[in-house]
């Protein structure tokens, strides 16, 4: 791709991520997304209006050093880091995909990950609207890779998967690309499912179920299996970090929603270097 419209993708994404980062921050639990939308944008301290060269995205807040103008209250650092996560996304999954449908569909899937980050850290809930409009967009893949003949065994490779060659080792789903998808659900449902169960809602919560079982829907297998087994080392390492430092202990939880979607992440974007780094490292292969 030309650098010069991956920029221009860049740029756009993170006025989209702008954009993202007032949904979640405006999501109410009762009300849901319908205040989010109305209104200015104000500080979050002392309530002044922005003016809208303080509204773009990540030049305002290097010009501004961090601080409301007005209050001279630090701004959130994650509303930067949401506007690059989004320029990012608009920039690199076009690069990774080439153009075309499923390209369309990551770039939402991205974003609604990252709007579910948001408000899984804020609230500790997962809005099942947004884990809907994930599975239906797991749905429309798999239509469009049916209807295409694009998915499947060619040459040694599975098209659809983002682990390369290595998806044949593990490969269940046959020509048909429904009962792949139908593993990667089923297979996401009943692990977390039975985590869920087994915890009595304490290890894990249903609507980390739920999201697991619509990531299933747009990664089918055997890509969910890595991208579950990622988000459990990921969520791990991020508790004992805490635990660590004395912000957490044993009996507290964190938002594991997050987790799952940096697993997915790491797959699409490196899934056969990770498989292949790890069969490497115990010379499996």
């Amino acid at each position: 791709m030309n650098n010069a419209i991956q920029l221009l993708l860049f740029a756009f994404g993170t006025f989209v991520g702008s954009f993202v980062n007032v949904l979640g921050s405006r999501y109410s639990e009762k009300k849901g997304f319908k205040l989010a939308v109305h209104g200015r944008s104000k500080c979050d301290h002392c309530g002044k209006p922005l003016k809208w060269h303080e509204l773009v995205p990540i030049l305002s807040f290097i010009i501004l050093s961090g601080k409301c103008s007005s209050c001279k209250t630090k701004i959130p650092a994650r509303y930067t880091v949401v506007e690059i996560l989004a320029g990012l996304v608009f920039a690199f999954v076009p690069e990774k995909l080439g153009q075309g449908i499923p390209t369309m569909i990551w770039v939402l899937a991205f974003l609604v990950f990252i709007l579910i980050s948001i408000i899984d850290l804020r609230l500790k809930i997962i809005p099942d609207k947004l884990t809907i409009f994930l599975a239906i967009l797991g749905v429309l893949l798999i239509t469009y890779y049916k209807s295409t003949g694009t998915f499947g065994l060619v040459n040694g490779n599975v098209n659809g998967s983002f682990l390369g060659a290595y998806a044949v080792s593990f490969w269940l789903g046959g020509p048909s690309v429904f009962i792949n998808y139908g593993l990667g659900v089923a297979f996401s449902l009943i692990f977390f499912g039975l985590i869920y169960f087994l915890g009595k809602g304490r290890a894990m919560g249903l609507g980390d179920v739920k999201l697991a079982g619509a990531v299933g829907l747009l990664l089918g297998w055997p890509d969910i299996s890595a991208a579950l087994i990622l988000s459990f080392i990921t969520g791990a390492v991020y508790g004992l970090v805490l635990i660590s430092k004395g912000r957490k202990n044993m009996k507290d939880t964190i938002p594991f929603g997050p987790f799952i979607i940096l697993g997915v992440t790491l797959v699409f974007f490196f899934g056969y270097y990770i498989v292949n780094g790890y069969f490497s490292f115990f010379q499996i292969y």
